[in-house]
């Protein structure tokens, strides 16, 4: 009679071949340096104003078998905020990322399977976020962690750091006397309405021609002398005629 193994038997059987093979690919593979990279950056623009995006860049410069990172970015929530869904991370990989609201992005990529490490200047995250207060706004990378391709790891701190200036949004004053289409007449020095108020033409008045009684101060005289002279001719007659009737 044939006997089968257990299965308990048989799931210890495989983890021990799973093990040595593991301990044998370690074995044969050849030795890697730990990642690293020569410098690292945090872009963001020197001032905004309030309601504006802030797009932050985090970036390495000279990376070594950079197989997968995990860094976190600092940040005031009183100043700005994250925008849901914004971070953007390398192609070619897994990414998670975690935002706490209370001042920390934290940014974690992969590689997948026998993808090699990412290699020479590269940008590891950008991120954007809303200005929601004015002030200084403080960006940092604090800490980040480097893992190569066989699981070799550095750790950075305080890598980089940038600040963005919010100003408050500045608004036109409202107009003093706002306009309905109308105009209103100015009044003149002696309190009576300027020329052209009442709707009549404010054009000079041509001067009265020759003969007019208002032509010259000669022609009023002469008027005001015949004028005298008729009252008191009508005067005389009205006096001679009571007289003549009286005498009747």
């Amino acid at each position: 009679m044939t006997r089968f193994p257990s299965r308990r038997r048989l799931g210890r059987r495989a983890a021990l071949v799973g093990g040595l093979a593991v301990a044998a690919t370690a074995l044969t593979a050849p030795a890697h340096a730990a990642p690293s990279v020569s410098d690292a950056t945090l872009d963001a623009p020197s001032s905004v104003e309030v309601g504006a995006p802030i797009t932050v860049t985090v970036a390495a410069a000279g990376a070594v078998d950079l197989y997968a990172y995990d860094l976190a970015v600092s940040y005031d929530p009183d100043l700005v905020e994250l925008v849901e869904d914004s971070v953007v991370t390398p192609d070619g990989g897994f990414s998670d990322v975690a935002d706490d609201a209370a001042g920390t992005v934290s940014v974690t990529h992969t590689r997948l399977g026998t993808s090699p490490g990412l290699a020479g200047d590269v940008t590891l995250a950008t991120l954007t976020f809303t200005a929601v207060a004015d002030g200084d706004a403080p960006f940092a990378v604090p800490t980040a962690t480097l893992v190569g391709a066989d699981a070799t790891t550095a750790s950075l701190t305080d890598a980089a750091a940038a600040s963005t200036t919010v100003t408050a949004v500045v608004t036109a004053p409202p107009t003093d006397d706002p306009t309905d289409g109308t105009t209103s007449p100015s009044p003149t020095g002696d309190g009576s309405a300027a020329p052209g108020a009442d709707g009549a033409s404010d054009s000079p008045s041509t001067s009265a021609g020759p003969g007019s009684l208002a032509s010259t101060g000669a022609s009023v005289a002469w008027f005001v002398g015949a004028a005298l002279l008729a009252v008191a001719a009508g005067v005389g007659i009205l006096w001679a005629r009571r007289r003549a009737v009286a005498s009747r």
